[in-house]
């Protein structure tokens, strides 16, 4: 079994051709701009729409466990993940994230479009969270998707140890790796990523199969926006191909106020994909194609 938060059909961004992307639950990573928030725990998530929440409390004295309080609070430790609180919700303001489901049914799911991946050269796409994180599962999956002869990318932030690399290679033709800053301090105090492992997955993946990577670095309002011409010199280096910038984005924000968290970028804009343009020229410069977003 595995704990799959989204399945979306039919992404034309998380690598080549038409894909199918999976994301599956838990991170070990604390981004604070994340757009997939609810992936973090591999565990359920509550997610409540205050603008649709009637105030009824149906599901406050539903809930058999007390998990559920008002003004709406969700403890996920008392949750038992029964769901009466969703099912007994006329307004619709609750839904869960994560769903347990067999790893043979979920490649029989990801096949049904097998025709569209046929025809544009695609595939599927796992990501999370990071896929990593429920190791054993994930391994099963990516053996699953190539038995079935599915072209496999992974989008990862490499933030795991090279033994779980190595046994996961064989069956990955596509990784798209984030580099998120080459500062360690930063990285760990702002993400809580380890750059060691980070870059030692680079370094083997850059010896053994770069043909295999994209870079992938999202840009950050003050946190590493001035850095893209360090990431795009740092994927030369290891004689990578391709590299692409991720704007800065809002359109995660609504999940961080279902899950009453608050959203740490809350006041700034969306990134002007114009101000990145120029990155694309330093790339070609250096025989790096640099792309603006995925």
């Amino acid at each position: 079994m595995i704990q799959v938060s989204n399945i979306e059909r039919f992404a034309t961004h998380d690598g080549p051709g038409i894909r199918t992307t999976i994301f599956l639950k838990g991170c070990t990573l604390h981004c604070p701009w994340c757009a997939n928030p609810e992936t973090w725990s591999i565990q359920p998530v509550l997610l409540h729409d205050a603008s649709k929440c009637i105030q009824c409390r149906r599901c406050e004295t539903i809930c058999p466990n007390h998990a559920i309080t008002f003004p709406f609070t969700w403890k996920q430790d008392l949750c038992s993940d029964c769901r009466k609180c969703e099912d007994i919700c006329l307004a619709e303001a609750i839904s869960f994230s994560g769903r347990k489901m067999e790893i043979a049914d979920l490649a029989a799911e990801v096949c049904k479009d097998w025709d569209y991946y046929e025809q544009s050269h695609g595939g599927v796409t796992i990501s999370g969270g990071e896929p990593f994180t429920q190791f054993e599962a994930f391994l099963a999956l990516l053996k699953a998707c190539k038995a079935a002869g599915l072209h496999v990318a992974v989008e990862t932030t490499g933030n795991f140890t090279q033994e779980k690399l190595l046994q996961a290679l064989p069956y990955i033709d596509c990784f798209l790796m984030d580099c998120k800053h080459l500062d360690a301090d930063k990285l760990a105090a702002v993400t809580g990523g380890n750059l060691a492992l980070i870059q030692a997955n680079f370094a083997y993946l850059s010896k053994h199969c770069p043909d295999k990577v994209i870079v992938r670095m999202p840009v950050i309002p003050r946190f590493n926006e001035d850095c893209c011409k360090d990431v795009i010199d740092y994927a030369k280096s290891l004689h990578f191909k391709e590299v692409h910038l991720l704007p800065f984005h809002t359109m995660g924000k609504s999940k961080w106020h279902q899950m009453q968290k608050d959203f740490h970028y809350e006041k700034d804009a969306m990134m002007d994909k114009e101000s990145l343009l120029p990155y694309v020229d330093y790339g070609k410069a250096r025989g790096i194609h640099v792309q603006i977003g995925g």
